[in-house]
């Protein structure tokens, strides 16, 4: 069937929005690929070896509860009191809940300092769990919420350590406690920072093997459109001359034996010629893109004369014309202006009642080419292959392609228009 104007377009990779679109197709459905979000930087390792989360919490747990246990021996205490068991709890509840609930366990654990410390006017066990609560946090927030949680806990602290020294419960070496709190907060952030690089450098990565794969899917697919309007041009034009004068021959094979032979012998030599263009096509699909050795010329505005010259031996009655002066086009744009001729007699010679005029019009900064002829019988029964292959072509270039497909008439025009070398 022949193609309307702007129908066919074939869709080259997008980028939208967070998607992209590639123009593979499965069923004539369009495969979209969502880039992911970028990985959460606690996802990263930062050792070659990976300790589960319980792991660590348990060997605090251990710690702490050890610590518990041999207080008594090292304090010089008789028995435990609840401000003890409360210390303990409160160390153990914050160690297992840090995690889930950073800052929500690092407030809860400094009030429970303040409240223990108060109480016994010694040490707490669960002071150091404080400093594992404000190292948690530091490595899930934003460093400006990381400072701000160190420099409260610091400020509790110093209140805390400056209080037992006054009451003779440590020594005066106890004041670099204040410091702990900016040591877990550097800690933090730096941890924090460098999962954060890590995790931003895999996401360059995938995304850097994405866009690789889309290119390799995007060249894969304009090559085969290329060897499809290789195929095309090559191959179509003189399939339908055979069609054409098989069909003839057939026809006068009894009552004109002799145009029946010719009808023939241009079969014959259409055939041949197909042979010999797919064996080149076919050579040079095979060939290496660093081939050195020259294919076949590459057909020009000149060798329009002769391809109209091959369809009137055909059968077709082809008018040509050429007005204007010539103007510069580059080797790309006579390919396609050549092709645009093949394609438009072809349609004509397949499916016109057997008459075509080319006009070649040299305008001041570009080409007009205008193929017309009266519409047959079987007009319609095409693919439109040929007619997007002519689109490409001229798109490729600059160009546009015009198609009139005038029924109440009962004519058919395709016009092309190739901007000159060095148009705007």
């Amino acid at each position: 069937m022949r193609e309307r104007p702007g129908a066919g377009a074939v869709m080259m990779p997008e980028h939208t929005g967070g998607a992209v679109v590639t123009p593979e197709r499965s069923g004539g459905a369009t495969t979209v690929a969502h880039m992911s979000e970028q990985p959460h930087p606690e996802g990263v390792r930062l050792s070659p070896w990976r300790v589960p989360p319980w792991a660590i919490d348990t060997v605090f747990v251990a710690v702490i509860v050890v610590a518990f246990i041999v207080r008594p021996f090292t304090d010089d205490i008789d028995s435990y009191g609840w401000v003890d068991w409360f210390g303990g709890a409160a160390a153990v509840l914050a160690l297992l809940s840090r995690r889930r609930f950073p800052l929500a366990t690092l407030t809860v654990a400094v009030a429970a300092t303040v409240v223990a410390i108060a109480a016994s006017d010694r040490p707490s066990l669960i002071m150091p769990v404080v400093l594992v609560a404000l190292y948690t946090v530091a490595t899930r927030f934003h460093w400006k919420v990381a400072i701000a949680a160190g420099a409260a806990t610091t400020l509790v602290f110093a209140v805390l350590v400056i209080a037992l020294i006054d009451r003779g419960e440590i020594a005066g070496a106890g004041l670099a406690a204040i410091a702990w709190p900016a040591f877990a907060v550097a800690a933090g952030t730096a941890v924090r920072t460098t999962r954060e690089n890590i995790a931003a450098a895999h996401e360059r990565a995938r995304r850097a093997e994405e866009t690789r794969e889309l290119e390799a899917r995007r060249r894969v697919v304009e090559e085969r459109l290329r060897i499809a309007r290789d195929v095309h041009d090559l191959v179509a034009h003189h399939i339908a001359v055979v069609n054409v004068q098989a069909g003839v021959a057939s026809h006068v094979v009894r009552s004109d034996p002799d145009a029946a032979a010719d009808a023939l012998g241009i079969v014959r030599n259409a055939a041949a010629t197909v042979v010999t263009e797919l064996g080149e096509l076919l050579s040079v699909l095979r060939a290496s893109d660093e081939a050195d050795d020259p294919t076949e010329p590459t057909p020009d505005l000149s060798a329009i004369g002769d391809l109209v010259s091959s369809f009137a031996a055909s059968g077709l009655e082809v008018g040509f014309e050429t007005t204007g002066s010539p103007r510069p086009l580059s080797p790309t744009a006579q390919l396609a202006g050549y092709r645009v001729v093949q394609e438009a007699l072809t349609n004509a010679h397949k499916y016109g009642d057997g008459s075509a005029t080319v006009a070649q019009r040299f305008g001041d900064d570009a080409l007009e080419i205008v193929v017309t002829n009266p519409v047959g019988s079987r007009a319609g029964d095409g693919s439109g292959l040929g007619l997007l292959g002519m689109r490409e072509r001229l798109e490729a270039v600059g160009g546009s392609l015009d198609i009139d497909d005038d029924r109440t008439h009962r004519r058919f025009s395709v016009t092309a228009v190739i901007p000159a070398q060095g148009s705007t």
